[in-house]
């Protein structure tokens, strides 16, 4: 559809110029483009974590949240999209998840309900406001450890041994950040890995989406 969108009234025009826009559109993105930056792995181990260790999920994670609000690809729209009747804006998809999960024999039948009720309706969490990236991570990692009200309210409702899978959406509001978070709740993680891969990526979509 988006090549078509490309090309579309583009019957009159000359061979050599028609050849020109295949190759540009081979290169257009979908729309809304989700832009993939670097990933990380992240300890949650409580020593390396207290300590700002820089494998720790809390500094990978500042560091990657950091370089992706600073990043082009959040700054600046790419140059070939479907036309919005409104302005484009950029939104970061900020995923975390464990990287081990026990052998589904392993796993509480409950953590198995909530991973197929979960991944057809996920859990919705946050509408936050802040003026900092330190201060956005801070709220993460409370979040994540079930600290404040939508921490605690995360844990009642994520219970037994299951884990959570994060999806942060994270856009600027001037010269503040914006955030939600959708979460998978399901299969309980191996606890004998403390990894978690962090991976953002950048999200441009019409602002009244």
């Amino acid at each position: 559809m988006l090549i078509a969108a490309c090309l579309f009234g583009m019957q009159n025009i000359g061979a050599d110029e028609l050849d020109d826009d295949l190759t540009r559109s081979a290169d257009c993105p979908t729309f809304p483009p989700e832009i993939a930056l670097d990933s990380e792995l992240g300890s949650v181990g409580f020593i390396k974590n207290m300590a700002e260790h820089p494998e720790s999920i809390r500094a990978v994670a500042a560091r990657l949240l950091t370089k992706a609000v600073e990043s082009d690809e959040f700054k600046t729209a790419p140059e070939c999209r479907v036309p919005c009747a409104t302005p484009t804006r950029a939104e970061l998809i900020y995923r975390v998840e464990p990287t081990v999960f026990l052998a589904e024999a392993e796993q509480q039948a409950l953590c198995l309900s909530l991973e197929e009720h979960t991944r057809a309706n996920p859990m919705s969490f946050g509408n936050k406001q802040f003026e900092s990236v330190a201060k956005l991570n801070d709220w993460i990692m409370e979040f994540s450890q079930g600290r404040g009200d939508d921490g605690k309210l995360l844990y009642e409702q994520c219970g037994g041994n299951c884990s959570p899978r994060y999806t942060f959406h994270v856009a600027r509001d001037v010269e503040k950040l914006d955030i939600h978070a959708d979460l998978l709740c399901g299969l309980a993680r191996d606890k004998k890995s403390d990894q978690y891969a962090v991976s953002p990526s950048i999200r441009w979509q019409c602002s009244d989406n």
